[in-house]
């Protein structure tokens, strides 16, 4: 199950977080494919955005320098038997890399393969639920709480407010369940979701850090927290504050 809630909440909650994986160090791994008469691998580390690495076209391999943005990475492959550098284009959707090269001397005929990241996972362990983080787990987080997110605007008669409820879940052994509840305001009713069709995530506790995992992607993102009996507090340490309050 996507964690669709859990990540809205990682967006409205936790923007003074930081996040472990961000999309600019997806690159970094190895990719394998074959098609249309091509084996083809590659090997990729990012360091601040700098990419480098090898790719291996029909046993023949060249070296990779480039820098990558969100999930494009643009830059040259020095190719080691011809002494040329040729442009490439890597463009990545979660665990599928394509990637372009021209060729200045075929007329800047485009080649593009597309690879997969190697995991080293078999079929059998893809289809076994990934185990829970090992990570402490502080057991004054442990309960259901909520926040209640409050907008308005205008003033007087042009008054209006707009009210979500946000849920969050923490279990003793590491599950994390998030959604969404009533929301209200200018004549607009919902009662949203519940726990029954809740998204799922893993959490665990380092001191006064908070990190939440989503355990398919394993984006990571964590924040401060400060928790009594009836209520949690999730800041940066500054002015981002979100208050939740204990309902079980």
């Amino acid at each position: 199950m996507k964690m669709k809630n859990l990540l809205t909440l990682l967006l409205f909650a936790f923007t003074m977080c930081t996040s472990d994986h961000l999309p600019a160090q997806n690159f970094s791994g190895s990719f394998k494919g074959n098609q249309n008469g091509i084996s083809s691998s590659a090997f990729f580390t990012v360091k601040n955005k700098q990419l480098t690495g090898t790719v291996v076209l029909n046993g023949k391999s060249g070296q990779i320098t480039g820098t990558v943005n969100d999930s494009i990475s643009t830059g040259t492959l020095y190719d080691t038997e011809v002494q040329k550098n040729y442009s490439y284009t890597g463009r990545l959707s979660g665990d599928e890399l394509s990637f372009s090269m021209i060729f200045p001397e075929l007329n800047n005929q485009v080649v593009e393969v597309t690879m997969q990241r190697e995991t080293g996972a078999t079929s059998a362990t893809k289809n076994t639920a990934s185990p829970k983080n090992i990570g402490a787990k502080n057991p004054a987080l442990v309960g259901v709480w909520l926040h209640t997110e409050v907008l308005s605007s205008g003033s007087g008669s042009n008054y209006s407010s707009f009210s979500t409820e946000y849920f969050m879940e923490f279990k003793a052994d590491g599950t994390v369940l998030s959604w969404t509840g009533r929301s209200a305001g200018s004549g607009y009713s919902s009662n949203g979701g519940s726990a029954a069709n809740a998204d799922k995530g893993e959490w665990y506790t380092e001191g006064k850090t908070l990190y939440l995992i989503d355990p398919a992607t394993k984006q990571k993102a964590s924040t401060q927290f400060f928790a009594e009996e009836g209520r949690m507090m999730l800041h940066n340490g500054g002015a981002e504050k979100k208050i939740f309050t204990r309902v079980q």
